[in-house]
């Protein structure tokens, strides 16, 4: 028998709500008088209820639809007008805008990705981001029309606004979630990511980590040559680098690839000892799995620690989830002591079967000792 958590939380009712529906209607009905605001946010609410995240833009995209002209061009214009003012050119990160403001570029990507219509529309994509990111809506021109897109993805990278700049990376990932699947070539992609890597801010090498993390998933080492050259130039700072590193290879981290591991700065075979490992050997649902262990490091090192544990499935199998521990850099003679409890609480994203279950720590890719310990209900 599984136990897991109910689900209590709702992203899609925080994100579109009478409020947030009401914010969108009252800007369009500002840059055209016909627009019924009323009809619109009734039209929309009514089927909220049956709608997930997805499904409601795709209503309010539709709701829109029924009300604005349907000549793109002006429809264009009265959206563009009821964008907000763009959000702050001189923050760096954590400036992502009102997610409400998604429906317009989500419009655009719905009317017109047509040949007829690409200039206004990728230029209106442009001026969308920067309220709201527009990676969703330009997947679709991505994957229509290719050609014509890059040019201007191409330009979008070398943009004065971070905004902008971080759709290059953002729009083009080959795994964006909740997004439209695209496949570009690697060489493409890598040639984006070029002029992306050394940006001032966060949001955008944020953005660059996670495209590479993605391109990591389908050729682990061309993802691993792009960092490689990327590091021998020194264009970002070495802080900046380190991070945007470990982030851009967290999969294959997780995965202990020797090489990943190796241009991060965890040595494959770290010298030291591991010992006092000490493991419940057992855990009721609800409580945590308490662990110790000791380490002993002979050399200077930079180490990465992790727990593998091997959660018990339906069938009897097990599945791994890896835990980070410790990231840390000792000192010959240095001893570290490592704990930190494991919560077995039910949770929505995992069922939870009671039965035996492994723990495991891993140093730099190098497994100790495998324990078994029993998950009670």
């Amino acid at each position: 028998m599984s136990i897991k958590a109910q689900k209590k939380f709702f992203l899609k009712d925080q994100l579109f709500n009478a409020q947030t529906v009401q914010r969108l209607a009252r800007a369009v009905k500002a840059s055209h008088a016909d627009f019924n605001e009323d009809n619109f946010v009734a039209q929309a609410l009514l089927r909220f209820p049956d709608l997930e995240l997805k499904a409601r833009i795709h209503h309010l995209v539709f709701c829109l639809g029924q009300q604005l002209p349907a000549d793109f061009n002006q429809a264009v214009a009265i959206l563009r007008a009821a964008l907000p003012p763009p959000l702050d050119p001189k923050l760096t990160d954590n400036d992502f805008g009102d997610f409400i403001w998604v429906v317009p570029g989500e419009y655009i990507a719905a009317h017109g990705c047509r040949e007829a219509h690409l200039e206004v529309a990728l230029a209106f994509l442009r001026e969308a981001t920067q309220r709201f990111s527009s990676e969703f809506a330009l997947r679709p021109f991505l994957q229509n029309y290719p050609a014509q897109t890059l040019a201007h993805v191409r330009q979008w990278a070398l943009d004065d606004n971070y905004h902008v700049r971080r759709l290059a990376s953002e729009g083009t990932r080959p795994f964006l979630p909740w997004a439209q699947r695209v496949v570009l070539p690697l060489s493409t992609l890598a040639d984006i990511l070029e002029h992306l890597y050394f940006d001032d801010t966060r949001y955008v090498t944020r953005s660059v980590a996670n495209a590479l993390n993605d391109i990591s998933k389908i050729d682990a080492q061309q993802a691993l040559d792009l960092i490689e050259m990327w590091g021998s130039r020194g264009q970002q700072r070495a802080d900046e680098f380190d991070w945007m590193a470990r982030h851009a290879l967290r999969s294959l981290l997780k995965a202990d690839h020797p090489r990943a591991l190796a241009v991060c700065g965890y040595a494959p075979h770290p010298e030291l000892d591991c010992f006092n490992v000490q493991v419940d050997s057992e855990v009721r649902l609800g409580e945590s799995l308490n662990w110790s262990a000791e380490i002993l490091s002979h050399v200077r090192q930079k180490l990465r620690i992790t727990l593998r544990l091997y959660f018990r499935k339906a069938n009897g199998r097990h599945s791994v989830k890896v835990f980070a521990v410790k990231d840390v850099t000792v000192e010959p003679g240095e001893r570290k002591r490592l704990s930190k409890p494991v919560g077995f609480k039910p949770m929505t994203t995992r069922a939870l079967y009671p039965g035996t279950h492994y723990f495991e720590m891993v140093v730099n890719g190098a497994r100790q000792e495998k324990f078994a310990f029993e998950l009670r209900s």
